[in-house]
């Protein structure tokens, strides 16, 4: 994981980037080849992959607006507006490990613990700002303090863990 987070005021902007793995970059060779044969779901497919591998998403807080505006960075060159929230509608910052649970292994399903930064808005829908795994947790930790040092004058931040069986 991957992330930039910049203040200029009056707009605090962050930038993650999703980590992707071997499996992805496997997944993509596969499709293309295999898209010889079966062109348009193994193209679509593949189409989806490199979206995924080469996507960003950027959030920017103003405190001009008070709105927060997340935006999908595709290739580093097109950007869409995906939402826009203000700053009353944002209920609380949550660091978490909810999306922890059974992963596909190496023999069979294994149990994975995944950290997650989501924004939980006031009728519970959660927006996820980033996602890591356990190896990532200390560049997780500096993103949520910044995070907070820069906006705890507006929202609030609680860090929540589920035990993991």
């Amino acid at each position: 994981m991957r992330y930039k987070l910049q203040k200029n005021p009056p707009v605090i902007s962050l930038t993650v980037e999703a980590s992707f793995t071997l499996l992805d970059f496997m997944a993509l060779f596969a499709c293309l080849l295999l898209g010889v044969f079966f062109a348009l779901f193994l193209w679509i497919f593949a189409f989806a992959i490199l979206v995924k591998v080469f996507t960003r998403y950027d959030f920017e807080f103003s405190s001009d607006t008070y709105k927060m505006t997340q935006y999908l960075r595709i290739f580093s060159y097109l950007r869409i507006k995906r939402r826009t929230l203000p700053f009353d509608e944002i209920d609380k910052f949550l660091f978490s490990n909810f999306d922890s649970g059974q992963a596909l292994g190496g023999r069979g399903l294994i149990n994975k613990e995944w950290f997650t930064l989501d924004i939980v808005t006031k009728d519970r829908h959660r927006i996820q700002l980033a996602k890591a795994q356990t190896d990532e947790l200390e560049e997780m930790d500096e993103l949520y303090f910044e995070l907070k040092d820069y906006l705890i004058d507006w929202f609030s931040f609680e860090v929540e863990y589920e035990e993991i069986k």
